[in-house]
Order: C-alpha cells, then sequence, then structure tokens
C-alpha cells in the first residue's frame, strides 16, 4: 500500500486546498446519525490510459508489481471510514462500499464537476442520492486547480487527489464540518483584536484533517470539532472563578472540552499532550502539555475565509516579553509557534474581559481557572 501511495503522490497530489461550497448551495444534509452512512466510489477513467485502474503498478526499485490504483481507492474508503468512526466515537455507523469504474475517455480534461457528477450517477445506475449515502467521483483530468471539492451537507464530493487525506477532508464537509483554522494577532498581541490587527488562516489548524494534518492511523479531529458537530464529547459550560479539570483531548472520558460565551463569541478549551505518533512533523511547534484555546467568531473574522471553523489561537514566542520556552538566560532564541497555554501562563481571551490561567498540567488532564478581568 506504502509503494503506490508514494507513485500516486508523485503525480497526483496537491497542497490541500480543497474547495468548499457553502451550505446555502448543497444538497440535503446527509448527516443524519441515525442513518447509515455508504459511500459509492466511481472512477472515471482517461482516454489515454484505458487500464489506469485495473493494471498493476510497477515498483521500479525493485520491478516488482504492486496493486491496482482501484485496490488502492478500495484501501483509502477503508482507511477513511475507520477514521470517521473513530472520530465520532461509533456515532457514524457504515453499510459496505460500492465501486465502479467508467469506460476510457470518462475522465476528461475540464474543470466541471457537476458533468462529472453526472456522469458518476449514470455509471453508478443513480437517478438520485438516497440519504446517507456519498458519492464520491474521480477525475484525475479536473483541471480546476483543487485536491477535492467537498459541499458542506452534502451527498457528492469530488476528487483529483485520491489519498486518504483528501478523502478524509472531503467526506468532513459533507458530514457538516467547516476547517479547523487558526487566529495569529500582530505581534502576538490579542489586545488588539480587530480585523486590521489579526490574520486567519483557513486550513490553520496542524492538529487535524479539517485544517492541514495528514492523515496516519493515530491522526483524530481537535475535540472541539468533535463536540460541535457529534456532540462526542458534550462540550461543558465553563464557570468563570471556579477550577476547571479537562481530560486530555483524545481520551474517550466526558471531559474533554469546556465552552464560554461573550457577546456571541464562543471560546473553547482543551487540554492538549503532543505525543510522538503525530501524523504531520512540524519542528517549530512546541511540543509541550498545554491548554488550547479556539474560538468561533466574531463575524469578520468568519467572514475572512468561506468555511472558517474553531480557529486556533498561535502565537509566536519571539514575540512575548518573556519566553515560555527558552528559560536558560543563555540559550538561543527559536522561532516557536504556541499552539497552546503552558502551565503557569494567563492570557487575557481576545474579545472578552476574562484572564484564563492554567494552574497544572499533568499525564492525562489539567487544571485552569477563567477570571474576570481586574
Amino acid at each position: 500500500m506504502q509503494k503506490i501511495k508514494r507513485i500516486l503522490v508523485a503525480v497526483l497530489t496537491f497542497v490541500l486546498l480543497a474547495t468548499f461550497v457553502p451550505a446555502a448551495t448543497a444538497a440535503k444534509l446527509q448527516n443524519n446519525w441515525s442513518t447509515t452512512q455508504k459511500i459509492v466510489y466511481v472512477g472515471l477513467t482517461p482516454k489515454d490510459q484505458p487500464n489506469f485502474w485495473t493494471e498493476e503498478q510497477l515498483d521500479t526499485t525493485t520491478e516488482t508489481s504492486q496493486a491496482s490504483m482501484l485496490s488502492y481507492a478500495k484501501g483509502t474508503v477503508t482507511d477513511a471510514i475507520a477514521f470517521w468512526k473513530q472520530s465520532s466515537r461509533g456515532k457514524m455507523k457504515f453499510g459496505a462500499s460500492k465501486f465502479f469504474i467508467g469506460a476510457a475517455g470518462t475522465a476528461v480534461k475540464h474543470c466541471n464537476s457537476n458533468a462529472d457528477r453526472k456522469i458518476a450517477m449514470k455509471i453508478a445506475g443513480l437517478k438520485s442520492i438516497p440519504i446517507g449515502t456519498h458519492l464520491v467521483t474521480v477525475n484525475i483530468y479536473d483541471s480546476c486547480g483543487y485536491a477535492g471539492l467537498g459541499r458542506q451537507g452534502g451527498d457528492s464530493l469530488s476528487l483529483v487527489s485520491f489519498g486518504t487525506t483528501t478523502l478524509i477532508h472531503e467526506l468532513g464537509h459533507n458530514f457538516n464540518f467547516y476547517h479547523s483554522s487558526s487566529l495569529f494577532c500582530e505581534k502576538s498581541d490579542y489586545t488588539k483584536f480587530n480585523s486590521t490587527n489579526c490574520s486567519v488562516e483557513e486550513y490553520g489548524d496542524f492538529r487535524d484533517l479539517m485544517g492541514r494534518d495528514d492523515w496516519c492511523p493515530g491522526a483524530t479531529l481537535s475535540a472541539t470539532q468533535r463536540a460541535t458537530i457529534f456532540s462526542t464529547p458534550q462540550a461543558k459550560d465553563l464557570k468563570v472563578g471556579v477550577d476547571s479539570t479537562v481530560d486530555e483531548s483524545r481520551l474517550t472520558t466526558d471531559n474533554l472540552v469546556y465552552q464560554f460565551n461573550y457577546k456571541g463569541i464562543w471560546y473553547f478549551f482543551e487540554y492538549y499532550i503532543p505525543g510522538e505518533e503525530r501524523c504531520m512533523f512540524i519542528t517549530n511547534y512546541l511540543y509541550k502539555p498545554q491548554i488550547q484555546v479556539r474560538m468561533a467568531g466574531p463575524t469578520w473574522a468568519k467572514d475572512k475565509g468561506n468555511a472558517i471553523g474553531p480557529m486556533l489561537i498561535e502565537r509566536r514566542d519571539s514575540d512575548l516579553p518573556v519566553s515560555v520556552v527558552n528559560l536558560d538566560p543563555d540559550a538561543l532564541a527559536s522561532e516557536w509557534t504556541l499552539t497552546g497555554f503552558l502551565e503557569g501562563e494567563k492570557f487575557q481571551l481576545p474579545g472578552a474581559p476574562y484572564v484564563l490561567t492554567v494552574k497544572s498540567t499533568g499525564a492525562s488532564s489539567a487544571v485552569f481557572t477563567l477570571t474576570k478581568s481586574s
């Protein structure tokens, strides 16, 4: 599987800038969790590569035959289903997937996902797409420039790059997820919280596949993303002035994320301990136990992208008056990106008169409190 993946990635993979169609233009919602989800996968075939899906690939390094592209595609579907079952803590149920291959010439060099969708429905024998069914259409000659095209709450998606990461990401839109985003204010100064001083990176959250992470067997979503869609975990309301204990976000307890609302802006708090099992290795991210804060709102922040989701607050250690990383005064400064708040830190919430204090970070849980600014 890994050898054929390398061959495929070399030819097809784009930076994951998946185009997104808002809910207003999407089909009827497919994420009724009481409905068994089904994937109907249609591979369109290039005219000049009639055996694209069925021909065994040759590993040039060993001169041995590997599985076909169709076998690889089936593997990505298996991986994607496993991911969403795990991320929903078993709330999502999946039936047997179906696979169809179009005749040579069905993969056309154009930018027309609607035309590809109609062809795929015909190939699969679908006059309409039932609730709970997700039509996956692959056209490696699609010229729109995206890796994949998803529709929030939709019933279909289009892929150019058909690796596991892209499939999981686009299915996420069908399941009503927005992107996992990040927020950064100039010079890490969140007291100047406005559209001029602050920027939003739509795919900026490094932790999960609705952001910019890659797939691996241990991949997941942030607890905040899971809480907002699956309610697994159920977000707990935060009480001001009271110590709150939160468990590490990848555990299976019901104490994984807290929420707080101030004038229409939502703040989410979860505990994250980076581990060696991470899927994407980024050297400038500080890998220490941390309380992560994500925001939903205000309007000006959500308007900075087509599908802005929960925004992870990021800072640069070099911007801070006192480094939280280089405690040795003789140590060389580093451009560390801080994706959370360490034990002992205090932080004024952007857009709200409240201060976060991280009191302790342990092996499986952390304690923090939110107090009114003086």
